[in-house]
């Protein structure tokens, strides 16, 4: 989810690890760059080279990933996949991107690349390399929540833990209903609940809502009718309620 956490933590993690490489360069694809673009400027960055590069192909890169120990971070992955489709579905000016994460994947050199996504890349997803790792962030667990909201001096009451369990431990989600908390009943989290039993600051259904409406249509049918079922439900029942085909149903559930 948006807010739990990535980019903080990869940041945290240079920190812990900077010493063992030779170059460290971050990137971030917020704006949907072409690859070429991206390509030229790890290559530019690695040789040191402040020239427009000719050619900026995948072999000129491995060369350098091979010379030098190089750690790559690629942040906000998410935009180059395509609105309204099924998980990692590269928009169509941005699927060369799949071979170059191949490409970075398969072949043999001593660099690292760690990319940081709300949707796992299908390329990470099928690969039997086992150099390969994929780290699904949660919420954050009792003693960092619990920081949080010391941090933020709320009164921890009685209610403290179903706040936390309300907002899934997630820390940009607590830090903005805490500041709610603080502005309008003065740090008590049991006032909150005296009038609402899971408010949703602006700002959160903001972030809400750039995650749902990402998804495609079908997702969100499944969705709105998950949302408003108070018990499990089996994948013959929504076969059932929603009359979608079999194998259509298994991949909207699987993305």
């Amino acid at each position: 989810m948006n807010g739990i956490g990535k980019t903080t933590l990869a940041l945290q993690l240079i920190k812990n690890i900077q010493n063992k490489f030779d170059y460290i360069i971050w990137q971030s694809l917020r704006d949907s760059p072409p690859l070429k673009t991206i390509q030229t400027r790890l290559i530019q960055f690695i040789s040191n080279q402040n020239s427009t590069l000719e050619t900026s192909e995948n072999s000129h890169l491995l060369e350098n990933l091979r010379k030098d120990r190089c750690l790559i971070i690629l942040d906000d992955i998410q935009t180059i996949f395509s609105s309204g489709k099924l998980a990692s579905h590269y928009s169509p000016e941005h699927k060369n991107y799949s071979q170059f994460f191949q490409f970075i994947a398969q072949l043999s050199h001593q660099s690292s690349c760690l990319t940081i996504s709300r949707e796992k890349l299908r390329e990470i997803s099928t690969a039997k390399n086992t150099s390969i790792r994929s780290l699904h962030l949660k919420g954050l667990d009792e003693e960092a929540t619990k920081k949080i909201l010391k941090d933020q001096d709320l009164q921890l009451d009685e209610q403290w833990q179903k706040l936390i369990d309300f907002y899934q431990g997630n820390p940009t989600w607590l830090n903005i209903i805490a500041t709610t908390i603080n502005d309008l009943f003065n740090g008590n989290i049991s006032e909150l609940f005296q009038y609402d039993p899971l408010f949703l600051d602006a700002d959160i259904k903001e972030l809400l809502h750039q995650q749902l409406s990402r998804l495609s249509e079908v997702e969100k049918q499944v969705i709105s009718h998950l949302a408003t079922t108070t018990q499990p439900v089996t994948i013959s029942t929504l076969l059932d309620n929603l009359k979608i085909p079999a194998s259509d149903l298994l991949n909207i559930i699987k993305s």
